[in-house]
């Protein structure tokens, strides 16, 4: 079988399903081949004020806000030294956002890949692609399996690579690379009966940083409630961590939570005191926590020749700032956008200057949330997070981290991002003590 489109588009999370809505509303003529069958249980539960741009733009936020509970802040706890802070988005230097969406990931994903095919997208589900078509250097188009296991070709004047972890383009060309020192593990879980703040602070998300020591390296909880009264609950810890714990464990322990991973979980949950106190009224509703390894990485080109990488597949940044599906949604939409430019008559003339503007600006944005969470594990940015003396431009500016806003070139954000760079490169504590 053999088809031609002017897109297609590879996976149908939110990074594909904002890029066809977007092509679709241009009249762009788009496929959209996903391997899984929606819905399906996936990470990156905690949207960002500065995301609902993007889901206005393609139609889709009254669904959203009618939908899911409305997050109006995070609220920081460090339980080695006690300390708590919360930051409001209407803190923010641009604060014409106020809230934004705790997510279930298989419903809000179902949502905007529906969306996409409301607006004409060519949905096709079970579809899994095994490899791109060139003629020289150009992709022109892709090649799959059918859900009964037929081979198909799909051509196209444009792929969009939004497969996920999957990456396409970049495996194939081994063009990931990973962000050093961000070599976490998260182990998480779903809860239900997990106290919560009253009124319309109950959707804020919590992060709960525990460590060893006040110097040590910060380990880190992600409490995110969700409206149907379900919370999900995460671990972020090192490798180092993984290996010590693992060492501790014994028999009694593993069989007492089901397996060695729930025994992990339930040991980081024991370090935490703010993480027990949530939890100590709550009752997990999996049967076991689940693991995920070496979150971060970059990928050092985002698009060639007939070809753009959104999503995950154009990297992913340690969860700390809710910043997944933020960075895929921003670029899914400037991707469409300038894929329709190129579609246009003679839009393709200067394609490589357009694909290069795309992708400098994507990265700039993303780079700005690596700096942040390096500076934060590095102990500056954790320092200002819970320092009761920082300056209010300060707090603005994290607060405008925190709500997604990177993809500017205002003044604040140039002067972050130098701030950012000094705190990365600070040596940390923890590093510090590690070498007497």
């Amino acid at each position: 079988m053999r088809e031609n489109f002017d897109v297609v588009v590879v996976g149908g999370g939110p990074g594909g399903s904002v890029c066809a809505s977007r092509l679709r509303q241009g009249g762009a003529r788009v496929v959209v081949l996903e391997k899984e069958r929606f819905p399906r249980f996936h990470l990156g539960e905690s949207l960002l004020p500065q995301s609902l741009p993007v889901l206005e733009a393609i139609g889709v936020l009254d669904k959203v806000e009618a939908t899911f509970i409305q997050k109006y802040g995070a609220r920081f706890h460090d339980d080695a030294l006690g300390r708590k802070d919360r930051f409001s988005f209407d803190g923010a230097w641009k604060n014409d956002r106020d809230h934004a969406f705790e997510v279930p990931r298989d419903l809000f994903d179902q949502m905007l890949l529906e969306h996409a095919q409301e607006l004409g997208a060519d949905v096709r589900q079970n579809w899994v692609v095994t490899g791109a078509v060139r003629e020289g250097e150009r992709v022109v188009g892709v090649l799959a399996k059918a859900p009964d296991g037929s081979d198909a070709r799909f051509d196209a004047r444009y792929v969009v690579d939004a497969s996920g972890r999957d990456a396409l383009f970049a495996r194939a060309s081994r063009s990931t690379e990973k962000i050093v020192d961000l070599d976490q593990t998260a182990i998480f879980t779903h809860y239900e009966g997990v106290a919560r703040q009253p009124g319309k602070l109950e959707g804020d998300i919590d992060i709960v940083i525990f460590r060893e020591s006040k110097s040590a390296r910060p380990n880190w909880f992600w409490i995110i409630p969700f409206k149907d009264g379900r919370t999900s609950v995460g671990a972020v810890v090192s490798r180092a961590w993984i290996k010590a714990h693992r060492a501790k464990l014994d028999a009694a322990m593993i069989e007492k939570a089901g397996d060695d991973v729930s025994a992990l979980f339930r040991m980081a949950v024991d370090e935490s005191p703010s993480a027990t106190a949530l939890l100590g009224d709550a009752r997990m509703i999996w049967p076991r926590a689940k693991a995920a390894a070496d979150f971060s990485y970059r990928v050092t080109t985002l698009s060639g020749e007939g070809w753009i990488a959104i999503g995950d597949a154009g990297g992913f940044i340690d969860p700390l700032f809710s910043t997944g599906t933020h960075v895929a949604m921003c670029g899914a939409k400037s991707a469409a956008e300038t894929l329709l430019g190129l579609l246009a008559p003679a839009g393709d003339a200067d394609e490589a200057a357009k694909l290069a503007a795309w992708e400098t600006a994507l990265k700039t944005g993303a780079e700005t949330f690596i700096l942040a969470v390096q500076a934060f594990y590095a102990g500056p940015l954790m320092e200002q997070i819970f320092s009761p003396e920082k300056h209010s431009a300060i707090r603005r500016s994290i607060t405008s981290l925190l709500a997604g806003d990177v993809f500017t070139d205002s003044v604040w954000l140039r002067d972050t991002r130098l701030r950012l760079k000094e705190w990365a490169a600070a040596p940390a504590p923890h590093a510090i003590e590690a070498t007497h």
